[in-house]
């Protein structure tokens, strides 16, 4: 497996794009669509918050009806079309009405996706005027803007890329992601868009992107929030024409690390660029009695208010992360509990270690910390990312409508 430099999302073989500013942001390109040459097998996840967006709805009935097939994406930020009633809905078929047109594929291999502010409806004559203008613009090259096109509050793009061997043939996949803040998947996070060009059964794939969904997207929090827009796809075209891709062999094993590490570096990335963030945080739960419960005591340490801000206060008052960890109803003896930060022992058997103040703040200083807290119930872990909780974060939601 090796790591694409530089990588865009029309990287695997028989994918065009394009992207631009229509409008719906005062800056930087905010539309952009995707297209495989041919229609492809895929794997959609979609929010479990029960307020969906409208385009979530649509691509619901589409997968239906295709059979979980799909063959271009149309993709607009600075507007979520979200909380906009029955209107949201029939523009959302426009939408993907108007873009069938224009570039021959049928509307159930369509899906339309959006992200922004909620409660507002979609300016259509921006968004006809950018279909428009963006079809006959489809190239390998277009897929340069597309990690642009979907940022919101990001600061930085989030493209990567892998190439590896089938069978000797190669085999690339590539991925964007969106993310920033209203971080707390529940299924599959914010916006995250997989292409490949392998040949590989359809169920196997589906196996492979839920685990890949459960393991990393679902394993990510900046505030605990989980949105009404999120979508996590992967489209297979089988343009690569590797010999297909079958479960229980090798190759499946090679295909799952490499999607496996696509998307948790697309998670990882998310944690990176969140909103405010001065500190990438790994919060790790070892020695549980089950996964559930690891998972359940991590997230309740990265979405505890007080941990986030100690972390951004470089306060060493770790009696926060203890109290949190123990508030979320998992079972566990203080008295045969460990925390760790950065390799360094805090509190272990139930007992406090005694160190200098600064030297407790210290450890509290790096831009990156690795929280362990060992329970001693069992065999099971879990490793949450999360960021601390800053001014800005407070000051880019406070101002985020306005």
């Amino acid at each position: 497996m090796n790591f694409i430099q530089n990588s865009k999302i029309t990287d695997p073989q028989g994918y065009t794009a394009a992207a631009m500013r229509a409008g719906f942001k005062r800056k930087r390109k905010d539309l952009c669509i995707i297209k495989s040459d041919v229609p492809a097998i895929c794997s959609v996840k979609f929010t479990k918050n029960m307020v969906k967006a409208a385009p979530l709805l649509v691509a619901m009935e589409s997968l239906k009806k295709s059979g979980n097939m799909l063959q271009a994406l149309i993709i607009n930020s600075g507007n979520a079309n979200a909380g906009t009633g029955q209107q949201g809905l029939k523009d959302t078929y426009e939408i993907i009405q108007l873009f069938s047109e224009k570039i021959d594929v049928p509307k159930e291999l369509i899906l339309a996706s959006s992200t922004g502010v909620i409660g507002e409806l979609l300016d259509m004559n921006k968004m006809r005027d950018g279909i428009d203008n963006l079809s006959p613009q489809l190239s390998v090259d277009g897929g340069i803007g597309c990690a642009e096109a979907i940022l919101t509050t990001d600061t930085v793009e989030k493209s990567f890329g892998v190439k590896l061997d089938i069978q000797g043939v190669e085999v690339t996949i590539s991925g964007i992601a969106k993310g920033s803040g209203m971080i707390q998947p529940n299924m599959a996070t914010m916006l995250a868009f997989v292409t490949t060009d392998a040949e590989i059964e359809h169920e196997l794939l589906e196996r492979i992107f839920t685990e890949c969904v459960e393991k990393n997207f679902n394993m990510i929090s900046v505030d605990g929030h989980t949105s009404t827009n999120d979508m996590a796809l992967v489209m297979a075209n089988g343009q690569a024409y590797n010999p297909p891709i079958q479960v229980g062999t090798p190759e499946a094993e090679v295909f799952q690390e490499a999607l496996m590490y696509l998307t948790r570096e697309m998670a990882k990335a998310i944690i990176r660029d969140g909103e405010g963030a001065t500190k990438f945080v790994t919060i790790r739960l070892e020695q549980v009695n089950s996964f559930a419960n690891a998972r359940k005591m991590a997230f309740g340490i990265a979405n505890s208010a007080l941990v986030k801000t100690a972390l951004f206060g470089q306060d060493p008052n770790w009696g926060r992360i203890l109290s949190a960890a123990g508030m979320v109803g998992v079972k566990f003896d203080p008295d045969r509990t460990d925390l760790e930060i950065n390799g360094t022992y805090i509190y272990k058997a139930g007992n406090p270690i005694r160190l200098d103040k600064p030297v407790l703040k210290q450890l509290m200083a790096p831009p990156e910390l690795e929280i362990i807290l060992t329970v001693n119930t069992g065999a099971e872990a879990a490793t949450v990312y999360t960021t601390d909780l800053s001014y800005d974060y407070v000051r880019i939601n406070a101002e985020y409508h306005t």
